[in-house]
């Protein structure tokens, strides 16, 4: 029998990727670390935060402001340095003050979500651990306006803004500020400056964009992926990117946990066959070509799942720094959810 390599999958071959998760119903938690300094910080929440009102989350914090830009119809022209004066509810900004201050009655955040950018006040420097439910990164960009965002990086290597940004074009010229010594900075070499993870910018888009990064990410819907019984569902991924970009799959729960397996499929003459291999806890993707699109596509083995619903989470990274947090549910109908 003769084989025709598929080109869909995995660089010429289709990977399915079967997820079980052993701890059943287990909320998919992170630990996001930002490092705050006395002053105002231009944080980019990750999580949603375990306990999401800003008076828990920031209990012994010395944060005392938060402010969130929600003129999602404001065309924004240019950047104010952040103060209590310019954080207005008229121009776009809604604020939580902490209940020891004399403001407080003021506050219109109830609620801290993550995928979402802030503005910090510390009274002091103070390293900031938030846990809460991991969330895919995505950006509404705001057309022929300055956006407020924050991006997947990693924290020890991440990439340089123009490392980011240099396959989308409406990003060019660059406008990127980012907020120094409580004013905004307008970065003036992108070529050399590195992002950091957990910091939001300022960031001008010209024209309509849906630009995610070098490598961008996408579900079928929502954030989460879900997965009922055999049906497999795909995770989109695009190199957005000018240049090949190697791809990583790193399985959080591990393989005791989540047991993983790939399928590769080949096409022959008269029908499709399909082999199950493990995935190790570390994947390495073979290379994404300049603009390639592939799909990563994903399903359940049920027979290894021991409750109704599970999860589990993926972290997709890049060889230039970038990384994206995808949870996945997994439900499994044969199973009667306990009492």
């Amino acid at each position: 029998m003769k084989y025709k390599r598929f080109l869909a999958g995995f660089a010429g071959q289709l990977g399915l990727l079967i997820l079980a998760v052993n701890l059943a119903g287990a909320d998919v938690v992170r630990v996001q670390t930002i490092s705050l300094h006395k002053g105002w910080n231009a944080v980019f929440l990750q999580v949603d935060p375990t306990d999401p009102k800003p008076a828990d989350c920031f209990q012994g914090t010395p944060v005392t402001i938060a402010a969130a830009f929600t003129g999602a119809d404001q065309t924004v022209q240019f950047v104010q340095n952040p103060t209590t004066n310019n954080l207005a509810h008229k121009k776009g900004w809604s604020v939580w003050y902490a209940p020891s201050r004399p403001d407080a009655f003021l506050t219109q955040i109830f609620q801290l979500v993550g995928n979402k950018p802030y503005l910090l006040y510390a009274e002091s420097d103070y390293v900031w651990n938030v846990s809460g439910n991991a969330r895919l990164t995505s950006v509404k960009w705001r057309p022929n306006s300055f956006t407020l965002a924050g991006f997947g990086v990693d924290e020890v290597s991440p990439p340089t803004f123009d490392q980011f940004f240099d396959g989308s074009p409406a990003h060019h010229p660059y406008q990127i500020y980012r907020l120094i010594n409580d004013n905004w900075t307008k970065v003036d070499n992108a070529q050399t400056t590195q992002m950091h993870a957990g910091e939001a910018y300022w960031i001008y888009c010209a024209g309509s964009s849906d630009y995610q990064g070098p490598l961008c990410v996408k579900l079928p819907s929502g954030p989460t992926l879900t997965l009922a019984g055999g049906n497999a569902a795909g995770v989109m991924l695009f190199n957005n990117s000018r240049n090949p970009l190697g791809v990583q799959v790193q399985n959080m729960a591990g393989s005791t946990q989540l047991p993983l397996a790939f399928v590769l499929r080949a096409v022959t003459d008269t029908n499709v066959v399909t082999a199950a291999y493990d995935l190790p806890d570390n994947y390495s993707l073979p290379s994404f070509d300049a603009g390639e699109k592939r799909g990563l596509w994903l399903t359940l083995r049920p027979e290894r799942m021991t409750a109704a619903t599970q999860t589990g989470l993926l972290k997709i990274t890049t060889d230039l720094g970038t990384q994206s947090w995808v949870p996945v549910t997994g439900n499994r109908s044969d199973v009667v959810p306990a009492n």
